[in-house]
């Protein structure tokens, strides 16, 4: 469980809006269903340890021992990195994995195609996608669809990055 979490804070650090929350399963690493500890709930358990009692956890977790050397590695560097940001960021990362965990299966595979998307964009497009939904998280529904239906939202965004600032949107929850 401990190396899935680790997983899901590593994605989770990637792109700032909720990251590939993906579920693996198979010889890609342990698979995050039934009962037991969720990610986010790990990550609000864990987050107060400081940072090498993380990682001793992490090494320690028979989960994590059947991984790759280098897949060990990659969590290790994902947890070093959400271990460097601000406490903030990693309150909006924790909180974010939660509500991924919370979304029904298909939704979850909406918002992981969304995210595949996203990686098929060049990072200055990614950046204006981010920013778009950023926005429109501040709005009300009716503002933030006369943005989207505005002539100036529709000829700063192809059509792709259209979906994508659409998709997102509505996963975001609502900063007021």
């Amino acid at each position: 469980m401990l190396a899935a979490a680790v997983l899901a804070l590593m994605l989770g650090c990637a792109p700032p809006v909720l990251a590939h929350p993906q579920e693996r399963g198979g010889g890609n690493g342990p698979r995050m269903k039934g009962p037991g500890p969720h990610r986010g709930e790990w990550l609000r358990q864990h987050q107060n340890q400081p940072p090498a009692e993380q990682e001793k956890a992490l090494r320690n977790d028979p989960q994590f021992q059947r991984l790759p050397p280098e897949r060990q590695q990659q969590l290790l560097e994902g947890l070093r990195h959400f271990n460097s940001l601000p406490p903030e960021q990693r309150q909006r990362i924790i909180d974010r994995i939660g509500i991924v965990e919370n979304l029904p299966p298909a939704q979850r595979q909406q918002l992981r195609n969304i995210y595949s998307q996203m990686q098929t964009l060049p990072e200055d497009r990614r950046m204006a996608v981010r920013q778009a939904v950023r926005r429109l998280r501040a709005m009300d529904p009716a503002e933030r669809e006369r943005v989207l239906n505005s002539p100036q939202f529709q000829q700063r965004f192809s059509p792709q990055e259209q979906d994508l600032v659409r998709g997102l949107s509505q996963f975001e929850p609502m900063q007021r």
